[in-house]
């Protein structure tokens, strides 16, 4: 039967979930705390201006500690090379001192900063590097590498305002007081026929978007990225995206579901029944995997729809070719 496959990792997903309830509490305490402080980071945020390519990022730990100061990731082809710092009284500081290593490695900077004035001169050098460096990372890619490279550019086309610039209409992906948000999750799908539990140390969502044209006609999209595509990486790649939405299904039904429906950017209450979509995003290649595309898995009333995204990696802009797409295409 299509989809057996698909189906046997919702239900161990649910199994695991099931039988460790703790996350439950956990996810609770942090949507309280992130809706808390959402105004304090909003407020943060709006003090700074982003200088691409460097990307603004807001972690877990970060949202939820978020009262009197805000820490901020700078990423780098989707690689964290310092954290910004927001104060109310003190403004906002610059330190790379965790990364000192990789900065090095990868992209030739020698710039050291400490609690660095962020409209200070040293802070001017450290973005003007980046603003001027040109080609890839000089320590080479590794996989990971290459992941967070295409997943920040994927980011970058879906954030796109006008429709002429859109590769891809109707979507864009979910932010946490306007900022980009890696979502977690307390699962382990990277071996998705073994999925785990991991507590804190779980995964995290490549990309959670939401995908429609407004109203209940908006659907949360659960994306798993690949840098390769092949049929059994295609596969694997859609199972995991199950597994992380399936463990969404169950979010948005806890006791917290509907402040994450909130926090997610969506009005009004969580649907009944409920209309995910799961994606498997990776580049194009002349035989891209197709056959799961239209998949429909229920889980009780609710549905699991499968998609895939096949994208050709232009280094700096990621383009979209109609076919490629089981999402809606311009």
């Amino acid at each position: 039967m299509p989809g057996n496959e698909f189906v046997e990792v919702a239900e161990k997903t649910r199994l695991v979930l099931k039988d460790n309830p703790e996350w439950q509490a956990r996810y609770v305490d942090y949507a309280g705390m992130i809706g808390n402080n959402t105004p304090s980071i909003i407020s943060a945020r709006g003090r700074f201006r982003e200088w691409p390519p460097l990307k603004v990022y807001l972690n877990t730990t970060s949202a939820k500690g978020a009262r009197s100061s805000v820490r901020f990731e700078l990423r780098y082809l989707g690689q964290t090379v310092a954290e910004l710092k927001g104060n109310k009284d003190k403004g906002f500081s610059l330190s790379n001192k965790r990364y000192e290593e990789t900065n090095l490695r990868d992209f030739g900077c020698d710039i050291r900063l400490s609690a660095a004035d962020w409209d200070g001169e040293d802070s001017a050098r450290f973005r003007k590097l980046f603003k001027d460096r040109k080609g890839p990372r000089t320590g080479g890619a590794n996989r990971a590498n290459q992941e967070h490279r295409l997943e920040s550019l994927l980011l970058t086309e879906f954030s796109r305002k006008k429709r002429k610039e859109k590769p891809l209409l109707g979507i864009q992906p979910v932010t946490i007081a306007k900022v980009r948000f890696p979502m977690p999750t307390p699962i382990s799908a990277s071996n998705p026929t073994a999925v785990k539990y991991s507590g804190t140390r779980g995964g995290g969502i490549d990309i959670l978007a939401r995908t429609g044209t407004g109203g209940r006609a908006t659907h949360l999209c659960i994306m798993e990225l690949k840098i390769n595509s092949g049929r059994r990486e295609s596969i694997d790649a859609m199972k995991q995206a199950v597994a992380y939405a399936t463990f969404i299904r169950e979010l948005l039904h806890s006791e917290s579901g509907a402040a994450w429906w909130k926090l997610f950017g969506l009005r009004g209450e969580v649907p009944e029944p409920l209309d995910l979509y799961a994606a498997c995003a990776m580049p194009s290649n002349e035989r891209n995997e197709t056959s799961f595309g239209g998949t429909e898995l229920r889980i009780d009333r609710d549905i699991i729809r499968l998609h895939y995204l096949y994208f050709i990696d232009e280094d700096k802009r990621i383009r979209i070719r109609p076919g490629d797409t089981t999402l809606k295409i311009m």
